[in-house]
């Protein structure tokens, strides 16, 4: 441990209290923690006093870079330091040996275990904040728990990597995690849950969770909400991550999904219940029956089969179909038939309509990843599947291979 490299820190409390008043203390497992509120001056310092890098030394990683959440933390630390406390969760650290006295805490051997890219993006936030007057009246505060683990023996060393394990282990959270809680998601578990499929009940679930439901039609938010999307714009947008649907900036898809665009839903029509339902199952039954099907085209039609490995292209494709036949939005009304999802593909009047419809979007697909195959310069598969132009180049082919004037009615 580095012993001789002394940290000072000097936590802040009510009515500017420092030192031993302002600090918390817990005894846990023969080691004590000590839990203070420090101003990111503190911060920058202890890490230019720790040699920089070497004080994540035990860290699980060193600073990853200006990725979009560093980014996102020093720009926060820039533009809202007073808000700062409240939107980060701290640093936690370890240390051979803390002194608590009167107005300060002086730490020995000072390691960061988790934190280390909210740190650096402090001092990266403290070198523009030098040159301008971002922290002239009020610098981030952060909440730092520090750990005393004494000793260089076996066991000490071994529990100070399990620390800094169990520290670091924590379950993703991902986009959509922040958005289950939206009004519009408890009135589609509501709406969906008024309905019955086959004799299943309906359960729309925003949440992630392992629970396991007997005898229901579970219906997973990233899969709603890439179905609404695709069907309504394209599968290009969030080919890269799904991030980009949980995203509740105008220039993310989140509002176009869950909302008119501008803001959230906070009602929901029986003519926009009845229409994303109904793409929903629609969308369903065709990538089912894609994904039973699709090994057919293997010893057919190699091509065929690379076309067709993405469904959402053929989502998306099924949607320029009925968009042309059914012009100036007239193709909801026939989509919000599908609503109670009491069909299946391929039975029934209703299925084999959908079926038709099935074959000629496929086709589509088909000849258009033909089409750029043998035409494109450097055709990529992969490329192919996510670039922008491919949703134009099936619009052009449904124009051109799709008869004017063609219905499909169910």
């Amino acid at each position: 441990m580095d012993s001789e490299i002394l940290i000072e820190f000097f936590p802040k409390g009510e009515k500017t209290q420092s030192g031993f008043g302002s600090v918390t203390t817990f005894s846990s497992s023969g080691c004590i923690s000590y839990v203070m509120v420090l101003d990111a001056g503190q911060i920058i310092k202890a890490y230019d006093n720790s040699q920089k890098d070497q004080i994540f030394s035990l860290n699980i990683r060193n600073y990853i870079g200006n990725n979009k959440v560093n980014k996102e933390i020093i720009k926060t630390a820039l533009n809202e330091p007073d808000k700062f406390f409240m939107f980060n969760n701290g640093i936690s650290c370890l240390a051979s040996k803390i002194t608590v006295n009167q107005d300060k805490v002086v730490v020995a051997g000072l390691k960061v275990i988790n934190g280390a890219q909210t740190v650096r993006a402090l001092y990266e936030a403290g070198t523009i904040a030098q040159k301008s007057d971002h922290w002239k009246f009020h610098s981030p505060h952060i909440v730092v728990r520090i750990t005393e683990i004494e000793g260089e023996h076996v066991e000490a060393e071994d529990f100070r990597e399990r620390v800094t394990q169990y520290n670091n282990t924590q379950n993703l959270v991902k986009g959509s995690d922040f958005r289950t809680n939206d009004t519009v998601h408890d009135l589609l578990s509501k709406r969906f849950g008024k309905l019955s499929r086959f004799g299943k009940r309906v359960i729309y679930q925003s949440k992630r969770s392992n629970d396991v439901f007997r005898n229901a039609e579970i219906i997973k938010m990233d899969e709603f909400a890439k179905s609404i999307y695709t069907f309504l714009y394209n599968f290009v947008d969030f080919s890269s991550s799904s991030q980009f649907l949980y995203d509740r900036s105008l220039n993310g898809g989140y509002l176009k999904v869950f909302g008119d665009g501008e803001s959230g839903y906070k009602n929901l029509s029986d003519a926009e219940f009845e229409l994303f339902a109904g793409i929903y199952w629609l969308t369903k039954e065709i990538s089912e029956y894609l994904e039973h099907h699709r090994s057919d085209e293997l010893d057919k039609d190699f091509d065929a089969w690379q076309a067709l490995e993405k469904k959402w292209i053929l989502i998306y494709t099924v949607a320029d179909v009925m968009k042309f036949m059914y012009p100036e939005d007239r193709w909801k009304d026939e989509v919000r038939k599908l609503f109670k999802g009491d069909w299946k593909i391929g039975e029934d009047n209703r299925g084999e309509a959908i079926l038709e419809l099935y074959i000629i979007a496929k086709k589509i697909v088909v000849q258009t990843y033909k089409n750029s195959k043998k035409f494109q310069k450097s055709f990529v598969h992969a490329d192919w599947m996510k670039a922008k132009e491919t949703p134009l180049k099936i619009h052009y082919n449904v124009l051109n291979l799709v008869p004017t004037g063609r219905r499909i009615e169910w």
